[in-house]
This record gives structure tokens, sequence and C-alpha cells, in this order.
């Protein structure tokens, strides 16, 4: 290959070479920018369970409660007993595991939504003891308890202070700013586990819903292989029964509409158009190429040149203006994934996973989980287009690599 004689083609045919490259980068750019949107679409998914610390979250559905007095359980979260605990914990590809205890509180002067939680637990709410806005987070084993921070202000509590939650009081030892949180299974008042477990086990209503023992909970946090969340998923039903409520990134995903669950499909289809566009174009490069260099090429083969010299020579102008393509198409990919990266997305937190009485005011309303679309160019993705680049350059060349050897050196001179 000259290399010389290479780079002076591309320089003299600068507008067949400009062409051909950015309409590769254009082809380029829709393939790596519609497959970045999918992932974040994916990633946007994950994100409301990501936030504590898990993957996948389990609740059991039961009866609503005849009597609103005292502790009670939400319908969407009742008992899930300890020996079925110990059967999911020990499910393949779990990789952290978490529990924690929802409970409703109707004392005579306020309502307030509990929350039990293993405060020394990187996976589950255990992850707001990074949230702690004043004071600190609870001890284990006494009676301390954290503030959700507009629950404070309503109720006027501080740091300190004493508040009674079911006849049981309980030093409040720092406000916590759920806020910037997951909303799921958010409360306003959170205690440790063990003491959430006990005022479940003592409520009267709680047990004529669905019988509580210590150490149940009812709401558990799986951190998981990802490869593992669909099977673990079909084993966890298997275990609680059909009331079994599996929320997993997927679920997420589908809660978005069916445009974003068949987000992987479309992205799949585009991007097998985009590439069939980008070698129709290369070829037709390569091919006008030939048409444009025929006498050359004969003029080539006169002075010594074989053919497999020429294919050589074109293979690496084709290969060339494929980087140029590609070079041009990841800074338009990069462009368009900053601009698609001020796209806000709302996704909806279902009402099972942080219920409010109805009753009460925005007790029914939506929740959603606002955040940033996170669309990133991976690595992956930018290596793919490369090779990409450069096996559609050489394979166009090779395609055409038969014209080039039925050009006859006297044939062109004889027309010259």
């Amino acid at each position: 290959m000259n290399i010389q004689y290479l780079l002076k083609e591309l320089y003299y045919r600068r507008r067949r070479t400009l062409t051909a490259v950015f309409s590769l980068a254009v082809g380029l750019a829709i393939l790596i920018t519609i497959n970045a949107l999918s992932m974040a679409y994916n990633e946007a998914a994950r994100i409301p369970l990501k936030e504590i610390g898990a993957d996948i979250t389990v609740q059991r559905a039961g009866d609503v409660p005849e009597n609103l007095t005292g502790p009670v359980f939400a319908c969407s979260a009742v008992t899930i007993k300890n020996d079925e605990i110990t059967q999911i914990q020990q499910l393949p590809g779990i990789d952290g595991f978490a529990q924690a205890l929802l409970l409703w509180v109707f004392d005579e002067d306020r309502f307030t939504i509990m929350l039990g939680i293993e405060g020394e637990n990187p996976v589950g709410p255990g992850t707001l003891r990074s949230e702690v806005i004043e004071g600190k987070f609870f001890e284990k084993g006494k009676n301390q308890a954290l503030a959700e921070v507009s629950y404070a202000r309503t109720y006027n509590i501080q740091t300190g202070d004493q508040i009674t939650i079911a006849g049981k009081s309980y030093m409040v030892s720092g406000i916590v700013d759920a806020s910037r949180a997951t909303k799921i299974a958010a409360a306003n008042i959170y205690l440790d586990i063990n003491d959430a477990q006990k005022l479940a086990e003592e409520s009267k209503q709680v047990q004529a819903v669905s019988p509580f023992r210590t150490k149940d909970a009812n709401i558990l946090f799986i951190k998981a292989n990802p490869k593992q969340i669909d099977p673990l998923t079909h084993s966890i039903k298997n275990i609680l029964g059909e009331k079994a409520s599996v929320a997993t990134p997927a679920s997420f995903l589908k809660s978005l509409g069916s445009l974003f669950a068949l987000s992987d499909k479309f992205s799949l289809a585009t991007s097998i158009i985009a590439l069939i566009v980008t070698i129709l174009i290369v070829l037709k490069t390569m091919a006008g190429n030939l048409a444009e260099r025929t006498n050359e090429i004969g003029v080539l083969k006169a002075v010594g040149w074989s053919n497999k010299n020429i294919v050589s020579q074109l293979t690496g102008e084709s290969i060339i203006q494929c980087l140029m393509g590609w070079i041009l198409g990841l800074i338009l990919s990069f462009i368009a994934a900053w601009l698609l990266g001020f796209i806000q997305v709302n996704i909806p937190i279902p009402w099972e996973m942080s219920p409010t009485p109805h009753f009460l005011p925005g007790g029914g309303d939506p929740v959603f989980k606002t955040l940033q679309l996170p669309v990133t160019i991976s690595w992956s993705l930018a290596t793919f287009s490369i090779i990409l680049s450069v096996v559609v350059g050489a394979a166009a060349s090779a395609l055409l690599s038969n014209h080039i050897s039925k050009i006859k050196p006297s044939e062109v001179l004889r027309n010259e």
C-alpha cells in the first residue's frame, strides 16, 4: 500500500471524501445514539431500586384492615414469615439482603407512617444513614427514632425530643431528608426493625389482618446478580404465592409505558436499519470511486500493479474514510447524548411500594421519581462502532474486488 498515494487521493477527491465521511458519520451517530438512549432508559429504570442498594423488592398483598386504630398493616404489605424469608435468602444469585417492616399508626392526635429498618445494612432503607441532616442516626437497642424532615416540621419535632408511637416513647436522634433518596417505602418515622416488630406483634389490628411473629417482616430488599433477577423473581413468587408483589428494574421500565418497555427491540431494529444504510453508503462510495478511476486502475495495472495491490490500496482509502466517519460520528453522538441528558424522566412509583391511606389528603396521588435521563456513550459501544467501521470498509472493498479484477489495461488504454 502506497500511503502517500492514498493521502493524495483522499485530498484531491475531497468532495467525494467529505460526502462519504459525513454520510458514514450520520449513520454511525444514529446507531450509537439510539443504543445509548435505550441503555439510558434501562439505567433510569434501575435508579429507584439502586438508590436503596437493591435490585428487587418483595411484598405480599393482603386484606384491608377493618379497624384503623393503632398500628395496622397497609393492604399492600402484610406478613412475610421468617421461614419464608430464610428460604428466599438461600436462593442462588443473591448478593445482599435486607428486611423492613412498614406500619400505619393511627394515634389519637396524628397519623404516622412508620418503617422499621436494619440501620447497619447497606442494602435497603439503611442507606438513609447518609441523608441525616440534623443529629445522628439511631443506635440499635436504645429506643431511638429518625424523623423525616417534613413530618418533623409539621409537628415541630426537634432532635432530642421524645415522641410517642402507639403508646411507646422514642427519643428522636436525628432528622432525615428522605426526599433526596428514593420514594420506595417512604415513611414519617424510622425505627430499628426490632422495635417495629415488637409494635406489630403486640397490635391486635395487625394480628387480625395477618398473623405476625418476631423476626417476620413485610418488605424485603434484595441485591442480586443482574443475570439472576428473572429466575429469582420466579422463585420468590413460588415461595410466597400468588399474592406476592416483586418489583424489578424491568417492572419500572414497563411502568414508563409500552414505548420504553419495547426500547430494546426498537433500538435493535433501528440499529439494523442504520447498519444496512451505512453499508450501502460505503458500497455506493466505493462503486463511485471505481467508476471514476477505471482508467487510473487500468494504467496502474499496465505499469505492474497486481489486483491484490489495487484492492489493498482502495481498501486502505475506504478504511481511512470509515475511521474519519467514526470520529465525526462519535463527536455527533456525544453532542446528542449531552443534549438528551437534559431530558427529565418521571418514573412512577406504584402506590403499593409507598402506600398512604387514600382517605388522607394526597393519599391516592401518583408518586414519581424525577431524574435526568442518564445518557452516556459507553466504551463498549464506542469500541463496537470503530470495529464496525473498519469491518464495513474492508468488507465493501472485498465485495468490489471482483469488479477490479475485470478491468483490463488494454481496453482502458485503447479508449484513451
